[in-house]
């Protein structure tokens, strides 16, 4: 498969005009559309463009894309999914650039279906005169303005990123976390986010967020191979501007189990539609578990102040550290134990786990309360509470590129040590 870098030319401003250079490139099949884009892309007086005859699989056949694309017209005519396929050439492209489709089916629901999976615009065959160029302009405008459909804050080669929400033990908040952290990266970034609970039986996200609960993901995890850019669109349930949710709630008689590399597949398809996800990693699924930290780029990990909560910490920094070792590992305490009160301290936990504590979540039960109550993040329920400060400043280093791992502790011997430390303390009291 040939690279696209060779073939692309880049393409010059107007003399009368302060765009700065782009680069384009166009495969269409049929002769007289590829006449009409290449003559409205000159009429624009940005130089000359690469047209090619071929098709959305051409396209797809490609296998680097220059950095600096900043526009594609591509044929949609021949496609069998042309949905899925445009899903899946935008998460190819680098994340800025203008995607147009051209086509012979004139519908408004594949118009949509197009926008939804980030494509700025679709023509209908065959093309009047100056329609190309009207629809590059528009595109080009919304650009400048920061409001390109899709992925709008990301930068042009943005990875897809998953990041996975895991505690310690239960009770210590990672749901919480999990919803706020999506919530506040999407508000950020101005880029849709979703969260996926992958606790099928137990889990309650769609509860917390005032959701329904739906029988898809238990589908998706046992069919990953029939999961399609449609099918994501439809079961991920939108709560805000930019916070959208998967859950299932199964029957815990079902025995229901999770085929191997099926959490991978399955993320993988969900990154054609959005480039961040927040998974809610569940403990009592040891398989499932496993196979979303190794779909992972980012783990967060979360544990309480106490002597079990630091335990089975260091017990999953060390999976982490073995399955997926080019993660970025993040470390937050929380729970109901406050800092103060705890014979454990964040010292002892960094000291146990051999590295620093990036996030320490303090305990607001009203402002966790109001979230319940009102089914949204606590992140909107209570955005000036103690939970949404300490959060911001890792949400605010979560884009950028993941580092790796962090090494695990040295031994059962630190626990030890912290353990007796610990009946040290509390005999003094």
């Amino acid at each position: 498969m040939a690279s696209a870098s060779a073939s692309v030319q880049q393409i010059s401003a107007s003399a009368g005009e302060e765009r700065p250079a782009v680069t384009a490139m166009a495969f269409v099949t049929d002769a007289v559309a590829q006449g009409r884009v290449s003559a409205d892309l000159f009429n624009m007086t940005l130089g000359k463009a690469n047209i090619r005859e071929g098709s959305i699989a051409t396209a797809l056949a490609i296998t680097e894309w220059p950095r600096d694309l900043d526009l594609l017209v591509v044929d949609l005519g021949d496609a069998a999914d042309p949905i899925a396929d445009a899903a899946a050439l935008k998460t190819a492209v680098p994340g800025g650039c203008v995607v147009i489709g051209v086509g012979r089916i004139n519908d408004v629901a594949l118009y949509r279906d197009l926008m939804a999976v980030g494509f700025n615009d679709y023509l209908a065959l065959p093309l009047v005169e100056g329609v190309a160029r009207r629809a590059v302009e528009r595109a080009f405008e919304a650009r400048e303005r920061g409001t390109v459909t899709g992925n709008v804050a990301a930068a042009k080669d943005a990875r897809p990123r998953t990041l996975a929400v895991i505690g310690s033990r239960g009770g210590v908040g990672a749901t919480t976390l999990a919803i706020a952290v999506a919530d506040m990266l999407g508000n950020r970034l101005k880029e849709e986010v979703v969260l996926i609970d992958f606790d099928l039986h137990y889990g309650s996200l769609m509860l917390a967020l005032d959701l329904e609960a739906i029988e898809a993901l238990r589908e998706a995890l046992d069919q990953p191979d029939r999961v399609d850019a449609l099918f994501i669109q439809q079961v991920a349930q939108k709560k805000t501007e930019y916070l959208y949710a998967i859950g299932a709630e199964e029957a815990p008689t079902g025995g229901f189990q999770a085929r191997p590399h099926a959490a991978g597949d399955f993320l993988r398809s969900v990154h054609r539609r959005f480039r961040w996800v927040v998974a809610d990693v569940p403990r009592g699924n040891p398989a499932l578990q496993r196979q979303v930290i190794e779909a992972s780029t980012d783990i967060l990990l979360v544990t309480d102040l106490s002597l079990p909560g630091v335990r089975d910490a260091m017990r999953l920094q060390q999976l982490v550290h073995d399955i997926a070792p080019h993660v970025h590992l993040h470390l937050a305490t929380s729970g109901v134990i406050e800092a103060r009160r705890s014979a454990v301290k964040v010292a002892d936990v960094e000291r146990t786990l051999n590295c620093k504590v990036d996030c320490q979540i303090p305990t607001d039960m009203a402002a966790a309360l109001a979230a319940v109550n009102l089914g949204k993040p606590v992140s909107g329920a209570a955005p000036n509470s103690g939970i949404v400060k300490a959060l911001k400043p890792l949400v605010a280093t979560l884009d950028s590129e993941p580092g790796s791992a962090r090494s695990p502790a040295g031994s059962a011997g630190t626990l030890m040590r912290l353990a007796r430390s610990f009946k040290d303390r509390k005999a003094k009291k």
